[in-house]
């Protein structure tokens, strides 16, 4: 098909040379970003960057064309060659926040839930690990994967300490990392983690 032999080649080459004129520590804010939106696993900051700058020459290519093609006022045609391409700039980007926020939101509405789950389950005897596969199994939002991902982390061979501040740096809610400070500081006393 042409889009195979042809589209395809072409995306490459400009997604390459994009993401080679892009700063790095850009793409790591980005990245940080779509981390955070829980999106880092179908979507890359290389393709998350590429799509604003394709967005943002579509912007100034159709402004361009309603310029000349459409013969509008001159302060109108200005105004669309300097808005149009500001818009599809700046849209993917508020786009990623919105999606942040909710997110976040998400994870701030589910963690009352959860803790008293996970301090039910510790109480009546299970496992901080047991406890958090309790709320996996239980709970089917945004914090339930987080947790999911943090016990992964564990079975694969990261220290509980290592795996919860991961959990920190990847939601950046400041009530989990609170619960996550919390944590790290009961098992480095030994103090009972359901207390």
């Amino acid at each position: 098909p042409f889009v195979r032999r042809v589209v395809t080649p072409l995306g490459r080459r400009a997604f390459a040379a994009i993401a080679a004129l892009t700063p790095s520590n850009h793409l790591d804010r980005v990245h940080a970003k779509l981390v955070q939106a829980g999106l880092a696993s179908s979507l890359r900051a290389e393709e998350f960057v590429t799509a604003q700058v394709l967005a943002t020459a579509f912007g100034l290519v159709a402004a361009i064309a309603w310029s000349v093609l459409g013969n509008p006022a001159e302060r109108l045609g200005i105004l669309a060659v300097v808005l149009l391409p500001t818009i599809g700039a700046l849209a993917p980007s508020a786009w990623l926040n919105r999606k942040v926020t909710e997110r976040k939101a998400a994870i701030l509405r589910d963690l009352p839930d959860v803790l008293d789950l996970m301090a039910i389950s510790v109480e009546a005897g299970v496992g901080f690990e047991g406890a958090m596969e309790v709320v996996c199994r239980n709970f089917d939002s945004p914090l339930a994967e987080e947790l999911s991902r943090t016990l992964k982390e564990m079975e694969l061979g990261l220290s509980r300490r290592e795996a919860l501040q991961n959990l920190k740096r990847r939601t950046e809610v400041p009530e989990l990392s609170n619960f996550v400070l919390a944590l790290t500081q009961a098992d480095a006393l030994g103090m009972p983690v359901g207390r």
